[in-house]
């Protein structure tokens, strides 16, 4: 038999022994079965939500979406970032309407909420009022008493390879070390980080994307050769900084703190930039207010590192001839986080977590660290992760600095849990980045 093969089993399924829903056949469980008298009967329910949103009709203003989130029984669904900066129009409703699925048990009564709250600001920054609903309702019915059987069928045949014994078997650990890019559009990843084809965007019309950085400063110490519309200085380490581009599509409308990466996407002729105080979480005084254009040509000056008042140019995005979109980066945000989870395909022993070590960084820099309990969750079981922490790099793409390349790595110590915690088991992952 296969070394990997943990358990057989034979039964009846001709239906000439009783066949309950939700019995159990050694691991499996019976919930879902099909014969020409019954049809299909299963246990379970695949329901679908939509969210209907909209303004009221008699809403003078146009409101933009800040965020958007259904609390259920089943978790919390946030379109949050699918839908913030969406305008909603009087009248209409917000298209395409937000869905989400979850499958409920039909054979447990379950009293069903769904608790869907929106916050919207108006143009001006006023929030909205009656940006909520609650769904209420039950479903299921409880089996009855001897379903599901209580003795399903005789004990299942077993094969030589059942379910390890925790005895004499030793947990399996994988150790995980996640990069990931935070900027550049979804256009760069840590297996390909390079130094910007151009520093300057001239392709002639819009850019697919352009990212700023908050730098703060005031507007006589732009750097930009463009000639465009600036009054006041930003330089407060938190600021509400609103961007609307000629076509008012809003590109950005939210706190935002000094070296903040803002992507902005819907980039047309220009931008109307403004910035302003924070007051009790909401739109204080106007402290910077900017025109700028935003389109690739040589009179804009688009380049890379130069400044608009306080904001910095960090990338833009543009499409080549092949229709494939390059993003030109000034900078990559890498986020690293060091993690561990029981093997995949493994024994899935519980494995207790007793230390860890990672060192990470750039290659003429390495820093080690070194995790002890408590660990939550710890022991690990399926389906589980362990995150021992995360770090943040910029790696400046112009400035020949991050030619040195990054190493990432990790080691994490695991034992079985007690009694038998002198079975040790043991994991390690790596990363490199290499900016080439």
């Amino acid at each position: 038999l296969p070394e990997n093969m943990l358990q057989t089993l034979v039964f009846h399924s001709s239906c000439s022994q009783n066949l309950f829903l939700k019995d159990r056949f050694g691991a499996s469980q019976l919930v879902v079965f099909v014969n020409e008298q019954q049809g299909l009967t299963s246990c379970f329910f695949n329901a679908t939500f939509t969210l209907n949103v909209a303004s009221d009709a008699s809403s003078s203003e146009i409101a933009f979406i800040q965020s958007l989130t259904s609390n259920t029984n089943y978790g919390t669904f946030n379109f949050t970032e699918q839908y913030q900066g969406f305008p909603l129009i009087p009248g209409e409703t917000l298209t395409p309407a937000p869905t989400f699925d979850v499958v409920i048990d039909l054979t447990v009564v379950t009293n069903n909420n769904v608790f869907t709250i929106l916050r919207a600001l108006s143009t001006v920054g006023n929030p909205c009022r009656g940006a909520s609903d609650f769904l209420s309702f039950t479903t299921g019915l409880a089996l009855p008493p001897n379903v599901p059987t209580r003795a399903p069928t005789g004990a299942p045949t077993r094969t030589p390879l059942p379910t390890p014994d925790p005895e004499d078997t030793a947990c399996e650990i994988q150790a995980i070390v996640d990069c990931d890019v935070t900027n550049g559009g979804g256009l760069l990843g840590c297996d390909n980080i390079a130094p910007p084809l151009d520093t300057q965007c001239l392709t002639g019309g819009f850019p697919r994307e352009l990212e700023f950085v908050y730098r703060g400063g005031d507007c006589d110490s732009s750097t930009t050769s463009q000639i465009f519309d600036c009054q006041g200085n930003a330089d407060l380490e938190e600021v509400w900084i609103t961007i609307i581009s000629a076509n008012q599509n809003i590109l950005w409308n939210r706190i935002t703190t000094l070296e903040t990466f803002m992507d902005l996407r819907g980039i047309d002729e220009f931008v109307s930039v403004t910035i302003s105080t924070v007051v009790n979480g909401r739109v204080g005084v106007e402290i910077q207010t900017m025109v700028f254009a935003t389109n690739c040509t040589e009179e804009s000056d688009l380049k890379l590192l130069d400044t608009f008042g306080a904001l910095e140019l960090v990338e833009f995005t543009t499409v080549d001839s092949n229709n494939i979109a390059v993003a030109n980066a000034a900078f990559a945000n890498v986020e690293i986080v060091y993690a561990v989870k029981l093997q995949d395909g493994g024994t899935s022993l519980p494995a207790n977590v007793f230390r860890a070590n990672s060192t990470g960084g750039p290659n003429n820099n390495l820093v080690s660290v070194e995790y002890n309990p408590p660990f939550s969750p710890n022991p690990l079981i399926p389906k589980e992760t362990l995150e021992f922490g995360k770090e943040t790099y910029v790696l400046n793409l112009l400035d020949g600095t991050s030619l040195v390349g990054y190493t990432f790595a990790l080691d994490v110590f695991a034992q079985n849990v007690a009694p038998n915690g002198n079975l040790l088991c043991n994991g390690t992952d790596f990363q490199e980045i290499i900016v080439a």
